[in-house]
């Protein structure tokens, strides 16, 4: 992924007249002066920057950060993902030397980036380290960018038939006597693979007699063996999982966006359906806060168990500007300048998040990995001590919480008394983070969050991804299907528009690609062009079925479907097999015990992000329940939080 920063010489482009704009510096009064084309001045505050960004308004101007590839609409860019796996572990490798040579900071010369490269070479295990001037290629390459794509390798392998028949037979013979637990040597190996190479010989003439390959060429097709798969074949799953995990230790910061903590925690508070006023449980927080200034820089609030899912929309929303977010709220009168690209992130080591998603995802993005290990809070001790802070200042105070244990809950009626629901939930946290949390002073640091965020963001770059919608992408799941003149067809639906059958008829019938979907809406899919090399969003043909419909209700939907219509089903059939699940979830919903509503709320994709897109797939059959004559609400104490919102408490009749 590309990253970039607003600053001087940046170019912006308006999407319709396409008349570019070039940041010329910055004002005192704190705004950025940009000059058209036409020599028009135009003084914008970041904020309106950042919407006419966000708002794909304006397009960045590629060319001027180094990158001659064009923007285009209705693409974008290609990611790491769509190269093959070798290339993609050399560029991992190329990134790896270039990690630790530091060239930034460390100029190239000749003899000490040798004994850099020496030990680079020695902590990968590489036998056939670079040389400093091949270091030096690579890194004018990736400089301007600091895209990992930059650094895939552009010669080709050899790839005539007889060499790939000898790395066939190479293949062949490792999986039968190379990847098993009886850890036979690497000579076992090569004297395999020259009996199977006379054993093919035995039935050819000589001019097409395969070659031997030496034994150092398999010595060096078993070194460039991806290691842990090695490891995990030979020595056990469990082994392989304790050897390579990341190493631990504390992590010297002197700056924000050097390293981000992100964990999850069940929240100690029970939410209600804003309709049915039922208890649904208590959510999950996945939250990510800024190690050096302690400001809280995202949040993903959801019913789901902590997930991959859950960090990279927390990553997500830690990345972006915050203006869209907060104008959602009118009342929150402070600002929240937290966003950029993080240089490291800090998570939980547990198996869920060991996920090839959430690993590329940052890979493409330029972010390092730190797993923490289990049991050790003490590693991540900014977001545990948040968690802290957070539970004694706003959840233990609201009505509805469970407190942090039996003995503090004692005989508080939970239950009885939660009438939070979750927008109100996202509400009551935004509105405490940026006007409570981030502008009291922390003990850890001496400073408020927000002061040490501007003072420190002003003496560094904040990096943004050029484009937006390609966030989007990144945090998709991979897949390959088959294009036809109706399209693609991906979990029962159809999936096609007129760029896509451009591509069709630019390669052929039949034609396979790579794509992207999403857990969160099936009412799209990105498809990667091979020709141009970026990715086409293309929208579900039954439009009016997938607007706002999340994955996991549409494959209940279609089980359904397929259950009571056979396995050829109709758009009105899905449509009314939609209902049917919706009325279930409502059921789920009323039911009355609190597991059943817990996962009806799950499924209907209770979440942070539906609040802010306020996209309610259920909204049709979410209506209100008949009540009895009630008492009128409530108002809450005004000693609760004078800093909180105004809500009502409505007491439920029996």
């Amino acid at each position: 992924m590309q990253r970039c920063s607003f600053k001087h010489g940046m170019r912006l482009v308006e999407v319709v007249t396409q008349i570019g704009y070039e940041i010329s510096r910055r004002l005192a009064t704190g705004k950025l002066q940009l000059i058209s084309d036409k020599g028009e001045i135009l003084n914008l505050t970041d904020s309106e920057l950042h919407q006419k960004w966000l708002s794909h308004e304006w397009e960045i101007d590629v060319a001027s950060i180094g990158s001659s590839k064009d923007a285009i609409y209705i693409t974008v860019p290609r990611d790491l993902g769509t190269y093959p796996e070798s290339q993609q572990r050399e560029a991992k490798r190329r990134k790896h030397y270039l990690d630790k040579l530091n060239p930034d900071a460390n100029p190239y010369h000749s003899s000490r980036w040798r004994s850099l490269i020496e030990g680079a070479a020695r902590e990968l295990e590489d036998h056939y380290p670079p040389a400093p001037s091949t270091v030096q290629a690579w890194w004018r390459r990736y400089r301007l960018t600091k895209s990992v794509t930059c650094l895939i390798p552009r010669n080709k392998p050899s790839s005539g038939p007889r060499a790939k028949r000898r790395y066939q037979i190479f293949e062949e013979v490792i999986a039968s006597v190379y990847l098993t637990n009886q850890k036979l040597p690497k000579l076992k190996v090569v004297e395999e693979v020259f009996r199977r190479v006379d054993g093919v010989n035995n039935g050819l003439p000589a001019d097409e007699r395969i070659r031997k390959p030496a034994r150092a060429t398999i010595y060096r097709w078993l070194d460039n063996l991806q290691q842990d798969l090695v490891d995990k074949a030979r020595e056990g799953a469990e082994a392989a999982r304790v050897k390579y995990r990341a190493a631990l230790g504390n992590v010297k910061v002197g700056s924000v966006l050097e390293r981000i903590e992100i964990d999850h925690t069940p929240l100690d508070l029970i939410v209600i359906d804003s309709l049915t006023m039922l208890p649904l449980g208590r959510p999950w927080l996945t939250m990510a806060i800024d190690h050096y200034s302690r400001m809280v820089v995202g949040f993903y609030i959801s019913f789901n168990a902590p997930s991959s899912h859950g960090v990279l929309q927390c990553l997500r929303r830690a990345i972006l500007p915050k203006d869209e977010w907060l104008a959602r709220f009118p009342d929150i009168k402070g600002s929240w300048p937290a966003h950029g690209i993080p240089e490291l992130i800090a998570v939980d080591n547990g198996t869920d998040l060991h996920s090839e998603a959430l690993e590329s995802s940052c890979m493409e993005m330029g972010i390092q990995m730190l797993f923490c290990g289990s049991k050790t809070p003490q590693h991540k001790g900014a977001i545990e001590r948040f968690f802290r802070t957070m539970n004694m200042g706003l959840i233990h105070r609201l009505p509805g919480t469970v407190f942090s244990s039996v003995d503090e809950r004692g005989d508080y009626p939970a239950e009885d008394k939660a009438v939070i629901d979750m927008q109100s939930l996202v509400h009551l946290l935004t509105k405490w983070v940026v006007e409570v949390y981030n502008v009291t002073t922390h003990r850890g640091i001496g400073a408020r969050p927000i002061d040490q965020w501007i003072l420190s963001a002003d003496r560094r770059i904040i990096e943004l991804p050029v484009h937006p919608q390609q966030l989007e992408v990144i945090t998709g799941i991979p897949a390959k299907r088959t294009l036809f003149h109706y399209g693609i067809e991906l979990d029962g639906l159809q999936y096609n528009s007129e760029q896509l059958q451009v591509l069709r008829r630019r390669t052929g019938e039949n034609l396979p690609v790579q794509l992207k979907y999403y857990e969160d809406t099936v009412a799209h899919i990105h498809v990667f062009d091979s020709v141009t090399k970026e990715y086409l969003k293309v929208p579900a043909k039954l439009a009016a079925y997938a607007q706002d419909l999340p994955r996991e209700i549409h494959r209940l939907v279609r089980e359904k479907a397929r259950k009571r219509f056979g396995d050829h089903v109709l758009s009105e059939q899905l449509l009314q097999a939609k209902a049917e699940i919706e009325d279930l979830i409502q059921e789920a919903l009323k039911a009355k015990k609190m597991g059943h509503r817990k996962i009806g709320a799950r499924v209907a994709m209770h979440d942070s992000e539906a609040v802010l897109h306020s996209q309610d797939p259920l909204a049709e059959a979410r209506k209100p329940v008949k009540r009895g004559k009630s008492e009128p609400p409530e108002v809450l104490p005004s000693g609760l939080d004078d800093e909180l919102p105004d809500f009502s408490v409505v007491r439920k009749v029996a």
